[in-house]
């Protein structure tokens, strides 16, 4: 599998760490020929067109803990990498009451198109991934941020913990996360239960392995200090929690 193929990123790839980390919204790059979807790239740069510092939290744990990862390359506007395929919003139209005019009237043909050049290879790339490491102790987390308002939703917490089936674990890494200082939520600021971590899910899944979400309050990790800062402490509590299946 190419380290680096246009529609998603490899960082990491032999990283020995119990643990595989994606990040489905990392980038809020779109191809040229998109014309930023109608779009100033002032607005395509908000938490709208991708999971502002989720990138950099991926790429500080992977260097820290060895962690093999997964990144897609472009913004969740093209195509929106943690929904599944029958999912309404897979293409928006509309984004925190932003009008996404490139997505207004999306043909079948260029439907395919995104799925087969930006979504398709994303996952077949993690698919890939984890049967190469299969035999190995390993769960999957999915990174993502949001955005700390949303409409004239306040979310008043700094991160928040998503499953559907590990409850156990979701309670333990809520835990740790919250004894080092941090307002930790369950299933906010979106629920597993309502198939909201698609991603992890479906490969979790897929490959037989305990799966999770972590949601990060955007305006934590928006510079390189407070993306540290964040890293540090989840780097940490990974530790404590997986750090023993190598052993």
């Amino acid at each position: 599998m190419e380290q680096n193929n246009n529609s998603f990123e490899l960082i990491n790839p032999k990283g020995q760490f119990p643990l595989v980390l994606t990040c489905e919204h990392a980038s809020y790059a779109l191809p040229p020929e998109y014309k930023n979807l109608g779009l100033s790239s002032s607005e395509v740069q908000r938490h709208i067109g991708w999971d502002i510092g989720a990138r950099s939290i991926v790429t500080l744990l992977s260097q820290t803990l060895d962690v093999p990862a997964i990144c897609s390359r472009y913004s969740r506007l093209l195509v929106d990498c943690n929904r599944d395929l029958n999912d309404h919003d897979l293409i928006v139209r509309e984004s925190d009451y932003t009008a996404i005019l490139g997505n207004r009237d999306v043909s079948e043909e260029e439907y395919q198109k995104r799925v087969n050049l930006f979504y398709r290879p994303y996952h077949e790339a993690i698919d890939y991934m984890l049967a190469e490491r299969q035999g190995q102790p390993q769960t999957l987390l999915s990174i993502h941020s949001f955005t700390p308002v949303l409409g004239k939703k306040e979310r008043l917490f700094d991160l928040g913990v998503l499953f559907d089936r590990y409850d156990d674990l979701a309670q333990e890494m809520g835990a740790r996360l919250s004894h080092a200082g941090h307002r930790v939520r369950y299933n906010e600021p979106y629920s597993g239960y309502d198939g909201l971590i698609f991603s992890a899910r479906s490969h979790g899944e897929r490959n037989g392995l305990v799966y999770l979400e972590l949601e990060i309050n955007n305006s934590l990790i928006a510079t390189a200090k407070g993306a540290q800062q964040i890293a540090t402490v989840i780097r940490r509590v990974c530790c404590e929690l997986f750090q023993q299946e190598q052993t």
